[in-house]
């Protein structure tokens, strides 16, 4: 009897044992070390998704299609980034595992692949859906393996296809774009660009006088419009006014409660551009993590045409006029997508808004500890001070004759008056809207999917 719980034993002890170096192997083998390469999803019909759900513990995002528009279903339809969801959809199409490992239901809470819900150890869902499910994937446990022959690591994730039972693989993908999970991550980020400011006016409020800075031209300084008497603007403060170009964390429909957004009483700052742009902000309460709700009007006074020198060639004319037409159709083009920006309330993070929020007594000049000296016109220096004296004496008192008289400066013309278009138009920014191309389609099957178009299309 003895004998056999010996056998017994030495037998659980091998098992054990085997276990225990194939689990090490695994841990420090390279992901090419595997001769499992296969692809996850075969035949991923990625030209039928029009839905993907993305879950975890805390969040989840809805992002759903229709017509040639993605939106953000928690954000009432708002457009998503399509650059993303491109991403996203491919990376799924050709998704392969480095490892392939069979694991009982038991121990996926270990590889925090069980689907939001289940616990604690719970994963990122992911749902690709059209007319129909389409696949499924839980994103696990994050592992970095190290590849024993070279010593060079890498990371990747465990997932779960919950098509395939008992089955776990390894990929080399980290999935940082989903991890973690965030609505505002998916909403397309594009936004006003205004370009080469000309003036900012910042209404009064809550016992603040307000202020208002200008600049003759893209170059010039700023100045302090209508100064009191002592005030003068703080120098290394308004070059940050140039900076100025906001983006959002966030968005709420228009119907948000006034009570959450403060824009019942907002206080108001107008930006005005050198290419006949206003933008007039309304800005209300703080919001979550560090945030102003903001909600904003834009109009624009364009020039219909160009007024030509009396000496332009027939050539030159020609090419300036051209060069006139196509500025004109840019800047109409930016109004008409950057309209669309008023149908939304936004969650623009603090740090945008600093210099527009100051306090008139904050972008003042500081007056200083001393006034400094005044500066006397040089003199002749007496021969005598050329020896050393024993005792200081009186420096002797100039003569009309010896000041020197500075000589009149000539008064010079103010800086001339901007032009009514940029020598240059703010380049766009990089997400897709409606009309442009679209983005490179994904290896056969390709993909089809359109950019969606901007808010309020």
């Amino acid at each position: 009897m003895k004998k056999k719980h010996l056998l017994m034993l030495l037998g659980v002890a091998v098992v054990v044992g085997l276990a225990g170096v194939y689990f090490q192997i695994s841990q420090y083998a390279g992901w090419n070390d595997s001769k499992t390469d296969r692809t996850i999803y075969q035949n991923l019909a990625v030209n039928d998704v029009t839905k993907i759900e993305l879950r975890s513990a805390p969040a989840s995002v809805t992002l759903e299609k229709k017509g040639d528009q993605w939106g953000v279903v928690e954000r009432d339809g708002y457009p998503a980034d399509f650059t993303k969801i491109r991403d996203l959809i491919k990376l799924l199409w050709g998704l392969k595992a480095g490892q392939e490992t069979q694991v009982g239901p038991s121990q996926l809470g270990r590889l925090k692949l069980l689907t939001p819900g289940q616990g604690a150890d719970a994963g990122i869902e992911i749902d690709l859906k059209g007319t129909k499910d389409i696949a499924s994937l839980v994103i696990g446990k994050s592992v970095e393996r190290t590849n024993a022959t070279t010593g060079s690591s890498a990371t990747g994730r465990f997932i779960y296809n919950p098509a395939v039972k008992d089955r776990v693989y390894l990929v080399s993908e980290t999935f940082f774009s989903v991890d973690p999970v965030s609505v505002g991550a998916w909403l397309d980020k594009t936004f006003i660009v205004p370009g080469d400011l000309r003036e900012i006016d910042q209404a009064p409020w809550s016992n603040n006088p307000g202020w208002k800075v200008v600049r003759q031209d893209p170059k010039a300084e700023w100045q302090l419009a209508d100064p009191q008497p002592g005030e003068g603007l703080d120098k290394s403060l308004a070059e940050s006014f140039s900076t100025f170009s906001p983006t959002f964390v966030d968005v709420r429909p228009l119907s948000v409660s006034p009570d959450e957004s403060g824009l019942k009483d907002p206080f108001k700052v107008t930006v005005k551009t050198f290419d006949g742009f206003t933008y007039d902000l309304l800005l209300g309460k703080e919001g979550p993590e560090k945030t102003r709700y903001l909600q904003l009007s834009v109009s624009a006074e364009l020039p219909s045409v160009r007024t030509p020198d009396p000496n332009e060639k027939a050539d030159e004319k020609k090419k300036k006029d051209e060069e006139f037409d196509q500025k004109l159709k840019s800047l109409k083009e930016r109004l008409e997508r950057e309209k669309r920006f008023e149908k939304w309330v936004y969650l623009v993070p603090d740090y945008n808004l600093e210099q527009i929020l100051k306090r008139r007594n904050e972008i003042l000049a500081k007056a200083g500890s001393s006034p400094s000296p005044a500066v006397l016109p040089s003199l002749p220096e007496p021969a005598s001070s050329l020896l050393p004296e024993p005792t200081p004496m009186a420096s002797p008192t100039p003569t009309a004759s010896e000041s020197a008289t500075p000589s009149p400066t000539q008064n010079t013309a103010p800086n001339p008056a901007p032009a009514l278009l940029p020598d240059s138009t703010p380049t766009a920014s990089p997400t897709p809207t409606a009309g442009e191309s679209a983005a490179p389609s994904i290896p056969v099957p390709t993909p089809n999917i359109s950019p969606s178009p901007k808010p309020g299309s």
